[in-house]
């Protein structure tokens, strides 16, 4: 067996009420002297306590769940990083878990961190709203959050304002004279992409023009599957519902020797890291992720904190990067 709180308390020569209040920081009356004794035994002996037990006495455990749809995903990895920061600088240790876009898997995730009685939940990329999940965490009144929002859930949720940055596609497209267009969208029709879709559309019909409409994975692969078709379509640019998929008719475009943006301007979403790095540089929307985890973190801990807080939804922000893949006609 391990060592164990008793082996401290003998160790250092106090009694195991006395090493409890050190190890759970309620020392306040204990004198440095011994309080210095039972940190030294902790650390000669090796001492781990038990935050399964501790967390039962003090109801709770300093943990969340994060469920991520794919951390390969550079959004999504900047969007658990920043999250995973904004919550340790609160005290928090985060459980982070992929669930690979699949609703089984988020629910038996959701399911097991429930087990290990995390104080709360953040749901990235929400899968399926088919499932149970939402009735256990309220049933237990376990706190959560549904960031990224794919379906129009009545849950706490936080995310971009997707109509706003297809707007903001379409409306420096038609500013650098295009008028034959393509969207990019998900073959899981989620409502973020109908949203920059509904934008971008909304923008090319106050203006009288047309744009067409091609679904692919939201994928490196994905652009790269659509490529032949898109190069085949009677367009001058395209505007990706991520910034992968534009990435992906990049290495299209590269291989049958076509150019960007001389021969198709492209404009992603998200700006992820490689967007500054592809040649040219990719135009894109900015989504706010440092402040999405920001806001995510202060309304979780007051959701944890403040039985009674309510909050229902925030929309942010987002804005255009505009770099060298988009082509003046």
């Amino acid at each position: 067996m391990g060592v164990t709180i008793k082996d401290v308390a003998k160790k250092a020569g106090v009694s195991i009420a006395t090493v409890s209040m050190v190890v759970n920081d309620k020392a306040g009356h204990i004198t440095p002297k011994t309080k210095r004794k039972v940190l030294d035994a902790i650390k000669e002996l090796d001492y781990r306590p038990n935050f399964t037990a501790r967390s039962l006495v003090r109801k709770a455990s300093n943990t969340i769940g994060l469920l991520v749809p794919d951390i390969t995903n550079p959004y999504f990895a900047e969007l658990a990083k920043s999250l995973e920061t904004a919550l340790n600088q609160a005290g928090y240790i985060t459980f982070l878990c992929n669930t690979f876009e699949e609703s089984e898997r988020e629910e038996r995730y959701v399911n097991e961190l429930i087990s290990r009685a995390v104080d709360g939940l953040i749901i990235c990329g929400l899968t399926s709203l088919e499932t149970t999940i939402f009735a256990s965490l309220k049933e237990r009144r376990i706190p959560y959050l549904i960031l990224d929002n794919r379906f129009s859930a009545e849950n706490f949720s936080i995310h971009a304002d997707d109509f706003a940055g297809g707007e903001l596609a379409a409306k420096h497209l038609i500013e650098n004279g295009h008028t034959k267009t393509l969207f990019v969208g998900s073959q899981n029709h989620y409502i973020n992409i109908e949203q920059r879709y509904q934008g971008f559309k909304s923008v090319m019909d106050k203006h009288k023009l047309e744009t067409n409409y091609l679904d692919t994975e939201l994928t490196r692969v994905g652009g790269q599957k659509i490529a032949e078709t898109v190069f085949k379509m009677d367009i001058t640019a395209v505007f990706c519902s991520n910034d992968l998929i534009a990435i992906g008719l990049y290495d299209a475009a590269a291989k049958q020797k076509l150019t960007i943006p001389g021969d198709l301007s492209i404009i992603g979403y998200d700006n992820i890291t490689f967007t500054s790095i592809v040649k040219p540089h990719l135009t894109t929307i900015q989504q706010p992720v440092h402040m999405l985890a920001e806001k995510a973190c202060y309304h979780l801990l007051q959701m944890i904190h403040t039985p009674d807080y309510f909050f229902y939804k925030e929309i942010l922000p987002v804005s255009l990067v505009s770099r060298d893949s988009v082509l003046a006609q």
